[in-house]
């Protein structure tokens, strides 16, 4: 009996707050990328090639652009700060649910028997009956000094923060992509460069080696050319490897399941170096004004500041209203026949306002506010400290602009010079009109400026990568 009449008043609640949980548990889902299968493998081996995330087979061709969008989209490190992102913007809307009332509804249902008499009963001889309550409670806070405001202010503020922040973590992957790009161009360059001087010294080994055969060559000439081939092997090898650290890098930054990036799909390498670099107080005046570190320090202050107002809320009282609505009724078992109260009977309903001023707790108040307002001036230097730091990252990544073009420039007429040279000097050496040594020498030279010349031109690129960064460049 007992067991049924319970069933009978808790099933109707259920159904009725069954809508109200699915719309709250629909509202509290966040959706997010799952983590891919290939992660979750316990052996590399195991990883199927659809499960991979790389660029596809047709892909002949990445520009960096490309690198980049697919980095902007597929790097996970970039993707957490968009979650956290979201976390902060969830903490903003904690904060706005403090202005809304809190409704709780209470529902209990107790069977009493045999109670002691030391409990007020008769021991086994006792009254037995069941006890049922259910209650609606509804509060409201309707003041607080004000600090549920200053908590959602602070909160926005956090959100605004956490923004920013993200936008950040995209301007330095920007530049990281670049950066890494440009390396991997670099290092294909250099394979060239050292292939070039290979074949150089192989085809002179080769002819020395015949002359030697015929005598007209001596030993010490074909072993010059056969040691500097192999020197240029070795460095072949060299850049070989450096291409594949580069595109190992510039892989992991744009997500790639695979940690590889393909030889042919990256473009020869391109000489120009027409940068244009405007004055220092437009990029400084750009820099102030769209650097996401900057703004975000900006936001970190103005929510400690918030803070400080919302410790000093704490020493103003707190009012609250409140209502309630319920049933609390018996029914009772004595000799076999039960016995029913009227439901009129049962109701209660009743309603108030409540004060509540805390006059002394300690000093702990105080403390409070001491420690918030600390965190304001610690926060307040750090933006000083940022400020300091962007105005210096723009004017050395500007004059590190401005020197590495003109080293490219310089280098590029050496490179012309050295060229003509060297063909001079080779073929005075064929004519038997110069040394070996001159012969070593003006190709040493221009294997050195033709690497300084494309380490130039890239190290130009990369420093404007480094200078649109510095001014808060994200595209």
């Amino acid at each position: 009996m007992m067991n049924s009449k319970r069933q009978r008043h808790l099933r109707p609640i259920n159904l009725r707050v069954l809508p109200v949980l699915t719309a709250a548990a629909l509202a509290g889902c966040y959706s997010h990328d799952p983590l891919p299968s290939a992660v979750l493998k316990e052996k590399y081996s195991q990883i199927e090639r659809n499960e991979h995330f790389c660029l596809p087979d047709g892909c002949n061709l990445l520009t960096v652009e490309m690198a980049q969008e697919i980095a902007r989209k597929n790097n996970p490190g970039y993707e957490a700060t968009r979650h956290s992102m979201a976390a902060a913007e969830a903490r903003f809307h904690q904060s706005l649910s403090a202005y809304l009332p809190t409704v709780t509804a209470n529902y209990s249902a107790y069977e009493y028997k045999d109670t002691p008499s030391d409990q007020g009963g008769l021991g086994t001889d006792s009254r037995r009956y069941t006890k049922k309550q259910d209650m609606l409670t509804a509060r409201w806070l309707i003041f607080d000094g004000l600090i549920r405001t200053m908590d959602m202010l602070a909160a926005k503020h956090e959100k605004s923060e956490a923004e920013e922040l993200n936008k950040d973590a995209l301007r330095l992957l920007m530049k990281s992509v670049g950066i890494a790009y440009n390396n991997a161009i670099l290092a294909k360059e250099k394979m060239r460069i050292a292939k070039a001087d290979e074949v150089f010294n192989r085809q002179l080994f080769e002819d020395t080696k015949l002359k030697y055969e015929a005598g007209t060559a001596s030993l010490s000439d074909k072993l010059n050319f056969e040691v500097r081939m192999n020197s240029a092997s070795s460095e072949l090898l060299a850049e070989e490897f450096d291409f594949f650290l580069s595109r190992s890098i510039l892989s992991e930054l744009m997500g790639f399941s695979t940690g590889f990036i393909p030889e042919h799909v990256f473009p020869e390498f391109d000489k120009s170096t027409d940068i244009h670099v405007a004055d220092t107080e437009v990029l400084l005046d750009t820099a102030i004004m769209n650097r996401q570190d900057l703004k975000a320090y900006k936001h970190a202050l103005e929510s400690a500041k918030y803070e400080v107002w919302a410790r000093w809320g704490a020493f103003l009282p707190t009012i609250n209203a409140e209502a309630n609505f319920g049933h609390d009724r018996k029914d009772w078992d004595s000799s076999g026949r039960g016995h029913f109260s009227p439901r009129a009977q049962n109701q209660s309903f009743n309603y108030g306002v409540e004060a509540e001023w805390v006059i002394f707790n300690g000093g702990k108040r105080w403390f409070q506010l001491r420690e918030a307002q600390a965190k304001v001036a610690q926060n307040d230097k750090k933006l000083h400290e940022k400020w300091i730091s962007v105005v210096a990252e723009v004017r050395q990544a500007r004059a590190d602009v401005i020197r590495r073009i003109r080293q490219a420039e310089i280098f590029g007429k050496n490179l012309e010079l050295v060229k003509k040279t060297r063909e001079l000097v080779e073929e005075e050496f064929k004519a038997g009109a110069c040394s070996i040594t001159r012969l070593n020498e003006a190709q040493r030279d221009l294997v050195a400026a033709d690497t300084n010349f494309s380490t130039s031109v890239i190290n130009a690129r990369n420093a404007m990568l480094s200078l649109d960064a510095a001014i808060g460049k994200t595209d």
